[in-house]
């Protein structure tokens, strides 16, 4: 399902066992929608169905079409770790990994060592050609593969669930205003 920022839900998207509609029809039915977003976020929610999964690659093909900002966090992270080629290359995506999915993305993109750390990011975001990598950890790490910003404030001494899906909301509320300043969506002459 697609939830918009007024949150009007769009059921869509079913698993593999609920739908008799083909993956084409689900993407084509999403597909419909894409002009009128500024941002998309792929995965909170999304599940390891197959028939979802399948979904989501070609509604990340069809958003990169438009040149459509992305961010992708949790399940969206499993469909990357095993096609990378899906965003490679594309530098309107942000990923937001935590420490088991860093991991397991470096293992699959790169030599990840533990001991380097603060290098990984960078190095991750290299391996994606410059998809921008948000770290999540004790510290986070920021990435586009040319540089790296440490976010080292002190948070809360115990981490809840929901936490990831927050800055992931966080993160494309801010791409979707940055996409709006870029494409001049203000005239107001106090704007730029």
């Amino acid at each position: 399902m697609i939830i918009d920022v007024d949150l009007m839900v769009h059921p869509y998207l079913r698993r593999s066992d609920d739908t008799d509609k083909t993956s084409e029809e689900i993407i084509n039915n999403v597909a419909k929608l894409l002009p009128r977003l500024h941002v998309m976020v792929i995965g909170p929610g999304l599940s390891r169905d197959n028939m979802m999964l399948e979904c989501a690659k070609g509604i990340i093909a069809k958003a990169k079409e438009k040149d459509l900002p992305l961010v992708i966090d949790a399940d969206g992270l499993y469909l990357i770790q095993n096609h990378p080629e899906i965003i490679k290359g594309y530098p309107n995506a942000i990923l937001t990994p935590n420490v088991a999915e860093f991991k397991r993305l470096c293992e699959e993109m790169i030599n990840f060592e533990d001991n380097h750390k603060d290098k990984m990011a960078g190095l991750l975001s290299q391996a994606f050609d410059g998809v921008t990598i948000v770290q999540k950890g004790q510290y986070d790490l920021i990435s586009n593969g040319n540089e790296v910003f440490k976010v080292d404030n002190e948070g809360g001494l115990k981490r809840c669930g929901g936490q990831g899906d927050i800055l992931t909301g966080l993160i494309a509320t801010f791409m979707a205003l940055g996409s709006a300043y870029h494409n001049k969506l203000w005239q107001s002459s106090n704007v730029g």
